[in-house]
């Protein structure tokens, strides 16, 4: 009876490359504070469990996890705090999850799970992306369950779009986080550069810095000196200087004043004392830190800050007015949380640039306070403090003009992906709808084909997006071997003719110096090369006209070199465009309102894999003698490759 019920459930269980569909399309439609549920709730339904947990984040470290859940039953807020806790904890203490076997699956042991919880079996697998362990996925069952071999295999191959899925979600959260620290950062510079108001600047500063970081409390410390020659001395020895709280914000109302204005010793503090030692470094606190420092393992008592689970302290740093004497510590921007984190480089940078400004502020704020006593040093410190500010401005300025050139980048690039990922998504469902009508054999072949094409586009536009990256990061390798390049470009001939004169009438004309003309380099990259060219080319050239496609070998002084040109008659490129064209995500102007497809990826994309190769590539395009339309010339030069 088992056996034919499991028979029964395989039956029932969607193929790989459905499930796939299935995460794409969440993806897809998704906002992304509830993609990771959204996901966990399609692999509950397609995998038939009664929940399913996905794990987002750096699983080697286990820091700043995210969890998704899905669960087909009630389950109290405490129980999911529980299972989260549970994933948690096995991935801090390695004694359940491992990551150095990626996309190997397994089940916990029934002992894993609390007697009042309501899962009893699992089944878990490591997504990996480009090599590294990036989450996790959970499949729940509420009863003992003897996981199949089929089961397990179809969470293997889906792994490799979850792992993708939960990669693009990462990159959103990121982008995000950076959109919100620049908007944050355009705020408050405006607002510290015009703002007098000591008290006014601090409130606005907590009050933005602790929304935006999502942190409980905020303070800022002023420090005073008994003696202010001591204060520039090496700061390893003993300082002498009275700690005062000049603002407090909190996030809860009712405590936001509490520990207004007050003071106490810097020795009474043992964070302030590690922070004002290792100034102008900001101290990062949290459940997991090292105190070798404070030659103590486990978290000090600090009768004035007390132990949150984690601390940031950025100290706020004076002028410095000497090469061999440390700069004066003014005081320190504060910020506390109540549930443990690990502060990132982003959030670490982001307080730190706000902490400059806001000691530029309070330094201003100090002189002004000094004009009727001291003329003189009024005059220079003011002058300095202007210096300083058009300097700020200046900077501010041209962070604003490039942010201008990335928004209208990004708006360019979001539109063309829409695009190129829309239209596929629509032929595809188009075709699905008529395969599901009776059709004759004709029609059926035709839709199956349009399915077939539209996938590849997908396919290739990832690919395209995965090589890109891979060549940035230095990634990419190559397997010189002597190759033929009339060869090569036969196949590519074949190919392009065919798709060419069928939708627009153009043919592919070559031209080589040698009828067998070979040399040392690396298959697939040349490939790409010409295929990306030819494919732009294609797409800019006048109806029934030719792309030319020419090669020929040269001697040089560094030995064979082969130089490559595709040529085309049609839709220019505009001189001042011309510096830019193998930027990424860069598009000729005028080129989505004609609906021409593109992400501006493709000449990014061979100018990476003409350098990885040593070669160059230039570009020309100007107009036809008494016409509108251009000719445009892209030239490569590619060295030969001693084998290794």
């Amino acid at each position: 009876m088992n056996q034919e019920y499991l028979a029964e459930k395989m039956q029932h269980l969607p193929q790989s490359h459905q499930i796939e569909k299935q995460i794409l399309k969440v993806i897809s439609n998704s906002h992304i504070p509830s993609i990771l549920n959204n996901l966990a709730s399609t692999m509950t339904d397609l995998f038939q469990v009664d929940a399913c947990s996905i794990i987002s984040g750096d699983l080697d470290s286990a820091k700043n996890l995210q969890f998704g859940w899905s669960i087909n039953k009630a389950l109290t807020l405490i129980e999911k705090e529980r299972l989260s806790a549970l994933w948690s904890d096995c991935l801090l203490s390695k004694s359940v999850i491992s990551t150095d076997k990626p996309q190997a699956n397994f089940a916990f042991s029934n002992d894993i799970f609390p007697k009042n919880c309501f899962a009893k079996t699992s089944l878990n697998i490591i997504t990996s992306f480009q090599g590294k362990a990036n989450g996790a996925v959970t499949l729940l069952k509420s009863h003992p369950y003897q996981w199949t071999h089929t089961e397990k295999k179809l969470l293997e191959k889906v792994s490799d779009s979850m792992a993708i899925a939960i990669s693009h979600i990462q990159l959103q959260h990121k982008a995000q986080a950076k959109t919100r620290y620049q908007n944050l950062l355009s705020r408050l510079s405006q607002e510290i550069s015009c703002n007098s108001d000591l008290d006014l600047l601090f409130n606005l500063v907590l009050s933005e810095i602790g929304q935006v970081l999502e942190v409980n409390r905020g303070k800022v410390l002023t420090l005073k000196y008994k003696d202010p020659l001591f204060s520039h001395r090496a700061r390893k020895k003993a300082v002498q200087a009275t700690v005062k709280i000049a603002y407090y914000w909190s996030n809860k109302e009712q405590d936001s004043s509490l520990e207004q204005d007050l003071a106490f010793s810097l020795a009474d503090s043992v964070w302030c004392q590690q922070a004002f030692t290792q100034a102008p470094e900001a101290l990062t606190v949290n459940q997991k830190t090292n105190y070798s420092d404070l030659a103590t393992e486990s978290p000090p008592n600090d009768p004035v800050l007390g132990n949150p689970a984690a601390l940031l302290i950025i100290p706020l740093m004076g002028k410095k007015t000497s090469e061999s004497q440390p700069a004066l510590v003014l005081g320190f921007l504060v910020f506390e949380r109540d549930q443990p984190h690990d502060w990132t480089e982003d959030e670490v940078e982001l307080i730190s640039w706000i902490a400059t400004q806001m000691s530029i502020a309070m330094i201003h704020h100090l002189t002004l306070n000094q004009v009727q006593s001291i003329v003189e040093e009024r005059t220079a410190q003011l002058k300095w403090s202007l210096d300083v500010q058009a300097k700020l401005s200046e900077k501010m300025r041209q962070h604003i003009e490039q942010l201008q050139k990335l928004n209208e980048l990004k708006d360019d690039f979001l539109n063309s992906m829409s695009h190129e990922l829309k239209t596929p998504l629509t032929s595809m469902k188009m075709a699905i709808k008529m395969l599901r009508q009776p059709l004759p054999d004709t029609m059926r072949d035709k839709y199956l084909n349009i399915l077939e094409q539209e996938w590849d586009r997908e396919y290739n536009l990832i690919k395209d997006l995965l090589t890109l990256q891979q060549a940035e990061s230095g990634q990419l390798t190559f397997d010189p071997q002597e190759l033929n390049f009339n060869q090569i470009a036969e196949e590519l001939v074949g190919s392009f003719t065919e798709k060419w004169h069928s939708n627009r009438g153009l043919t592919l004309e070559t031209n080589f110096s040698e009828p067998n003309l070979s040399f040392y380099s690396d298959l697939d990259s040349l490939n790409n090369i010409l295929n990306e060219l030819l494919l732009n080319a294609g797409k800019y050239a006048e109806p029934d006209t030719a792309v030319s496609l020419s090669a020929s070998s040269h001697q040089t002084l560094k030995g064979k070199e082969l130089e490559i040109t595709i040529e085309n008659n049609g839709a220019g490129i505009a001189e001042d465009e011309l510096p830019y064209i193998f930027d990424k995500f860069r598009r000729g102007k005028g080129v989505t309102d004609r609906a021409v497809p593109g992400t501006g990826l493709g000449l990014a994309l061979v100018k990476y894999l003409v350098e990885h190769l040593d070669g160059s590539i230039s570009v020309t395009s100007k107009p036809l003698e008494n016409s509108q339309v251009f000719r445009t010339i892209f030239t490569v030069k590619l060295p030969q490759i001693k084998q290794i």
